[in-house]
């Protein structure tokens, strides 16, 4: 019964919510959980926002897994998630939705390339369609490397590169705890 309210709950929030923090191409297998915080820096036009984003995900089976996310602390809270599909072991695509700002929905390509035993660089593409006064489509690279440090925890940085104007250089470090 906990596992069908807790699928249930990041269901309701990822019909809410974005796939855009915490970057990898892993996919959570059926039954298997994770839980993430990320102080981080957004860089638009010349100002700088703070937040705190905190992460959960769940996996749900069939190389498919559901992430929801908050950004507090910052000017607006940002509300997120996602439906992400195993494509290959070092490849994965996601859909989701967000409010930030705006509302929006989120699709990425995300591409993990292993280095050393624990070790893997984090890249893809990352795209936006937001909804306010005006319709636009940010685009990023996101850059980041994924450590595991022991008994399922992991620490992750990094970085969202601005491809369009829309968009806003990002960057952050946190962990992640898998169980």
């Amino acid at each position: 019964m906990k596992r069908i309210l807790f699928v249930l709950m990041f269901l309701f929030v990822a019909a809410f919510s974005n796939a855009q923090i915490f970057n990898t191409s892993g996919i959570l297998k059926s039954g298997e959980a994770s839980i993430g915080f990320e102080p981080s820096m957004l860089v638009y036009n010349g100002s700088n926002e703070f937040l705190m984003f905190f992460h959960a995900g769940v996996g749900i089976g069939n190389n498919v897994d559901l992430g929801a996310k908050i950004g507090a602390f910052g000017d607006e809270t940002y509300y997120g998630g996602d439906v992400e599909f195993g494509i290959s072991k070092n490849l994965s695509l996601a859909a989701g939705a967000h409010h930030f700002h705006d509302f929006g929905f989120d699709g990425t390509a995300n591409v993990t390339v292993p280095l050393a035993s624990g070790t893997k660089l984090i890249t893809g593409l990352d795209m936006d369609i937001n909804f306010g006064d005006e319709t636009t489509i940010p685009l990023w690279v996101p850059i980041g490397i994924r450590v595991a440090v022991g008994n399922g925890w992991s620490v992750i940085m990094e970085a969202e590169i601005e491809l369009t104007d829309k968009a806003y250089h990002y960057f952050g470090i946190g962990m992640a705890y898998g169980f």
